[in-house]
């Protein structure tokens, strides 16, 4: 049996799914007996007398160097170095932060702000990615730069407290302009700005939009109102680290420097705390959230009128100023970019997809899809 080390957090939802990843690939080992132990576990020197392998967070250089004289093979499931030594695996950071800025920007935000942890790699790697995706829309990103030396809170214990850093965070956010899109380096600081803006009375969603990183499901759920997050797929990094660790304990020369293996994020899950539009009158952003949640219902017209209060001519006046269509071709056009979306993702069949974006049946889906991009849902572009 081959006895393998693991070093890595379990407080919070992207260490738990890190180990589910690492697990799955060991069930289909057979042969590998898993060992979860804390970073002071390092301080013996022959600590990992016995083992054959490790897979860690390693957070910085003394860890480093521990895992290196013990001469085993390791995978550095963290990456704050940007080149590992010798293997490393990580999340997508620019994937992460891409899908932050679309999901803005097809909102409609034209005001956008970052707020992570200045000088920790992770975070610092999904700010540049964030500020880069919106300079190529044309829109500039009001980035949160105090210094703040990175502390074992951010990487292990991750208390959802109060910041180390509350007066100048504080002093940040009531900077920024009303309808300013944040993207958060992680779960921990979005439910930190949360809590800051529940204190100066500023209202999320309606004031500013709060997107985090990491769907810490407990996190999200405790936040107020519940905080929409990015998933980073931690379980396919842990199960990416334990299939190179593998081949690093058969072969030798697996062990050679290599780039970072990164892995694609999974989907942005859409909670309160980011479901507004950035539109004027009031009734018109309150319909399109409505339309936003209802998607898997036939959301009709009728229903956005007896929402507003106002009348059909006005709702389709409205619609048509600020839209450029009337209020039926915009919630066709929603469901039709869901439905797009959806497909690019893949693994659902139409049956699935024309359920989800609220269509009566696969076959209606289909037509509908047709006459609106040209082609078929499951034969051309998606």
């Amino acid at each position: 049996m081959k006895k393998i080390a693991l070093i890595t957090e379990n407080s919070r939802e992207y260490g738990r799914e890190l180990l589910k990843g690492i697990a799955m690939f060991a069930q289909e080992q057979r042969d590998w007996t898993l060992h979860l132990l804390p970073p002071s576990y390092l301080k013996n020197r022959t600590a990992l007398k016995g083992f054959d392998g490790v897979i860690a967070r390693i957070v910085d250089g003394g860890m480093r160097r521990k895992l290196k004289m013990s001469g085993l093979p390791f995978v550095d499931a963290f990456c704050q170095n940007p080149t590992p030594d010798p293997i490393g695996v990580d999340c997508d950071h620019g994937a992460i932060a891409a899908t932050a800025a679309a999901f803005f920007l097809a909102r409609g935000f034209r005001n956008f702000a970052y707020c992570g942890f200045l000088g920790t790699t992770f975070s610092d790697l999904r700010c540049d990615a964030f500020t880069r995706c919106l300079k190529s829309a044309g829109f500039a990103c009001e980035v949160f730069t105090h210094p703040e030396p990175p502390s074992d809170s951010i990487f292990f214990a991750e208390k959802a407290a109060v910041p180390e850093d509350p007066v100048p965070l504080m002093n940040w956010l009531c900077s920024l302009r009303p309808r300013t899109a944040v993207f958060c380096a992680n779960d921990l600081r979005a439910y930190q700005l949360l809590r800051l803006a529940a204190e100066r009375g500023i209202r999320i969603p309606q004031d500013l939009v709060i997107l985090g990183v990491d769907n810490d499901t407990l996190l999200c759920s405790f936040a107020s109102p519940p905080l929409s997050s990015i998933d980073p797929n931690a379980k396919g990094v842990g199960y990416a680290a334990a299939r190179l660790l593998h081949a690093a304990m058969e072969d030798p020369a697996a062990r050679k420097k290599r780039p970072v293996f990164h892995v694609k994020p999974g989907e942005l899950i859409e909670r309160a705390s980011t479901e507004s539009h950035p539109v004027e009158p009031a009734w018109l952003s309150d319909a399109l959230v409505y339309i936003d949640r209802n998607m898997s219902r036939a959301v009709a017209v009728e229903d956005v009128i007896a929402l507003s209060g106002l009348s059909h001519t006005s709702v389709e006046r409205t619609f048509r100023k600020v839209f450029g269509e009337s209020a039926g071709k915009y919630i066709l056009r929603t469901k039709m970019n869901e439905a797009r979306r959806l497909l690019a993702k893949g693994g659902l069949s139409g049956k699935q997809i024309a359920a989800r974006t609220g269509f009566a049946s696969p076959q209606y889906f289909c037509r509908t899809y047709h006459a609106f991009f040209g082609h078929s849902p499951f034969s051309g572009p998606p």
